[in-house]
Order: C-alpha cells, then sequence, then structure tokens
C-alpha cells in the first residue's frame, strides 16, 4: 500500500468516526430529553445539565476528530503515490488499516468524550450547588 492510499484511507475513516461523535450527540437527545430542555424550571434541572454536558462533550470530540481527518487529507495529497507506507505488514491491507484505524479513533474518542463529561458535568453540579447556596443566603436576608 502506498503513503497516498494509507493517508486517504486514514482520513476517510477518522472522518468517519467524526460523524459518528456529531451524530451521536444529536441522535440520543431523546423525546423525552427534548421534553425537558424545552419545559421551564424554576430550579436548577440536573437531567438537562447531563444532556447538554454530554453533547458538549461528543462535539468537542467531533471536532477534533473532523480537523484530525483533514489534516489526514492535506498528508494524502502531499504524499508519494510510489512511496510504499511505513505501516506493519499486517495493516498493508486496507480493510485492516480501516479497522485499526476505526478502533483506535473510536476507542480514544469515547474515553476522551467520557472524560470531558464528567469533567463539565461535575463543574456544572459544583456551580449549581453554589448557586443555591447564594439563592438561600440571598432568600434569608429578603424575609422579615
Amino acid at each position: 500500500m502506498n503513503e497516498q492510499l494509507a493517508f486517504t484511507l486514514s482520513a476517510a475513516t477518522l472522518g468517519f468516526v467524526a460523524a459518528l461523535f456529531f451524530c451521536i450527540s444529536n441522535s440520543i437527545n431523546t423525546s423525552e430529553k427534548i421534553l425537558l430542555q424545552a419545559t421551564p424550571y424554576w430550579d436548577f434541572s440536573e437531567p438537562v445539565a447531563r444532556a447538554l454536558a454530554s453533547q458538549r462533550a461528543q462535539y468537542v470530540v467531533g471536532t477534533f476528530l473532523l480537523l484530525g481527518s483533514f489534516v489526514l487529507q492535506v498528508c494524502s495529497a502531499l504524499a508519494s503515490s510510489t512511496v510504499t507506507a511505513a505501516i506493519p505488514q499486517l495493516l498493508q491491507s486496507w480493510p485492516y488499516l480501516v479497522f485499526a484505524v476505526l478502533t483506535v479513533s473510536f476507542l480514544f474518542a469515547s474515553t476522551f468524550a467520557w472524560l470531558l463529561f464528567e469533567k463539565t458535568i461535575k463543574k456544572v453540579l459544583l456551580l449549581a450547588e453554589a448557586q443555591r447556596k447564594q439563592d438561600e443566603q440571598v432568600s434569608r436576608k429578603v424575609q422579615p
């Protein structure tokens, strides 16, 4: 397999994984979650916060994957079509290369999305708790 084909297949596969992450963030937004997001609340709603944090994480990961795909496409355009790609012999066959890129990128992206979600929701819950305490203090001062 030449370098150009290896980069082209890697770029296409990474772009596919990026598209999956963009689609996931919208497809897991069920009717029930949409109802929750569309219903006004007088107080903090943890389900809405979790849905929005998850969507944020998936969009961020999808963006990085898409950028990586574009970089690989540029590499493909610049790579030689006569030089053999310096990859393990097993990956010289296109199905194995696609499977390897798909597996590695999906595992990396899923882990990164999960970590980003956990970090985001933790911060949101801390902010919500601080806001609740501040609101309680204000309401105590207002009461005679």
